[in-house]
């Protein structure tokens, strides 16, 4: 009787549905242990690529799109300098696509091997003149802007008389008479010999523009005077008439 009654309670405990559901959960877990080991380090090894890729483009200037690369057998330290700073003086200002791409063309694909550094360092000396350029022109047009006794001109008009004044003078593509006229324009400002030069030199036309500019003015505000006097006789106008019809209907009650 007690063996029956102990077969009875193995066979209630083996049938439970509970106790197999859990058992067969837990060999499934032991199964895929080494599978989700491997992809837990899968997932690591590649958050590591990325991260360090991320890096990298963090250290990357803005617009890396327009920077120049060099041929990967080009080593010679003096090449590399001279492209780093190339690169730099790209970044300054906002290039033309096409001007950047016919350079990198030329390094890449016309140049031989060893005319890269030589070339390259031409290039840098085009961009470096380049951006002196722009900034004594930027300065020039400060401190115009600043002067008491100037014509009032736009700024392009500005631009347009430092380059004509430099071309006269040959110094558009000298770094030497830029750089010259950049430190005497920032130590002199308006008292500088460069200053009175280029207003000396563009004076009939920064006049003419100026007298054109001062007309324009003008007749704008005679213009708005215009428009604000004739918008001041209709307001009262309008208001005479209504005083006139106010004066009728009290008329017509008094008739009444």
């Amino acid at each position: 009787m007690a063996r029956k009654l102990n077969k009875m309670i193995g066979m209630n405990r083996s049938s439970d549905p509970r106790r197999t559901y859990s058992a067969s959960l837990y060999f499934l877990f032991l199964r895929w242990i080494p599978f989700l080991q491997i992809l837990v380090l899968t997932f690591l090894v590649f958050l590591r690529i990325i991260l360090s890729l991320g890096q990298v483009l963090a250290h990357l200037p803005c617009c890396s799109s327009f920077l120049i690369s060099l041929p990967p057998e080009i080593q010679d330290p003096q090449a590399l300098a001279h492209l780093e700073g190339l690169n730099f003086y790209l970044s300054l200002y906002e290039q033309d696509p096409e001007w950047v791409a016919f350079i990198q063309q030329e390094l890449n694909h016309n140049t031989p091997l060893e005319d890269i550094p030589g070339r390259l360092r031409l290039f840098l000396m085009e961009e470096r003149t380049s951006s002196m350029r722009l900034d004594l022109i930027q300065e020039f047009i400060s401190q115009y802007m600043r002067h008491e006794a100037v014509l009032p001109v736009q700024p392009y008009q500005l631009d347009q008389a430092v380059r004509s004044y430099l071309d006269f003078r040959r110094g558009t593509d000298n770094f030497s008479i830029l750089q010259a006229a950049y430190q005497d324009l920032r130590e002199n400002g308006g008292r500088s010999a460069f200053f009175s030069e280029v207003v000396s030199h563009n004076r009939d036309t920064l006049e003419f523009q100026s007298a054109e500019r001062t007309w324009i003015e003008v007749e704008r505000r005679m213009r708005w005077e215009g428009i604000s006097r004739s918008r001041a006789q209709l307001e009262r106008a309008e208001h005479e008439h209504a005083l006139l019809i106010f004066a009728l209907y009290d008329r017509e009650r008094g008739d009444n």
